[in-house]
């Protein structure tokens, strides 16, 4: 049985169902809206309900994320399966990516990447990147929460900020920085600190030269990429 769709939010429980979708359990609840695993079958989905009270003020926002990933195709970025709305209701199914966010693994498991494994994931976010950007996307918000890591593949999620390139706010470069911090992260899970006075990652971390100018330029310290396609070539270098 559907459950009725009530006046206030609610955060279902295991075994209810929204549409024909049977919840597992609560991933999170944010500000705009409430993540849950689901089932239809033998599989498994991503379901996000969005908080009404939000999407009266935001509603025009919300629906970049599903009007986005309904119309791109990626192996590394979920794919977009159905909307489900009416005038009580409104929220979207998406692909379940197998997998924990870089999130997780830095911060719970206190997992330490190589610089080998820094370089194979920054090539595999670099083409997603690529491929987002060829397509008039820039995703805004490629920080460790929102991207999934799962047997060496590279995962991107959660296009709640990603708009359609207008060549003004929206430009390819927006998304460098975010991609500078990600790697930042991963940098510091092989920094030992020395009980000396905190400085600045450029100062702290053991970069080679190659390493030290590509991250400055992604964070604008150093004149900062307009293209994709420069940040791929600069990529080139570091593996040199």
């Amino acid at each position: 049985m559907v459950l009725n769709l009530f006046k206030r939010d609610k955060i279902f429980s295991p075994d209810q169902k929204i549409d024909e979708y049977v919840i597992t359990r609560l991933l999170g609840e944010g500000r705009y809206g409430i993540c849950y695993l689901v089932s239809n079958g033998d599989k498994q989905f991503i379901f996000k309900q969005l908080k009404r009270e939000m999407l009266k003020k935001t509603k025009a926002k919300a629906a970049y994320e599903w009007d986005i990933l309904s119309r791109i195709q990626h192996e590394r970025i979920p794919k977009f399966v159905k909307k489900v709305e009416n005038d009580k209701f409104y929220g979207y199914v998406l692909e379940f990516i197998e997998g924990r966010t870089f999130e997780e693994i830095i911060f719970e498991k206190n997992y330490v990447f190589g610089k080998k494994e820094i370089l194979s994931v920054l090539r595999q976010l670099i083409d997603i990147i690529k491929y987002l950007h060829s397509v008039g996307v820039v995703h805004r918000d490629i920080r460790v929460p929102n991207a999934i890591y799962h047997e060496g593949k590279v995962f991107l999620v959660d296009f709640g900020l990603a708009r359609w390139m207008n060549h003004e706010r929206y430009r390819q470069d927006v998304d460098f920085s975010y991609l500078g911090d990600f790697l930042i992260h991963l940098y510091y899970t092989s920094y030992e600190t020395k009980g000396e006075k905190e400085k600045p990652w450029y100062e702290e971390l053991n970069l080679t030269r190659h390493e030290m100018t590509f991250l400055k330029r992604l964070m604008g310290i150093e004149a900062r990429y307009e293209k994709i396609k420069e940040v791929e070539d600069d990529f080139n270098l570091l593996q040199e």
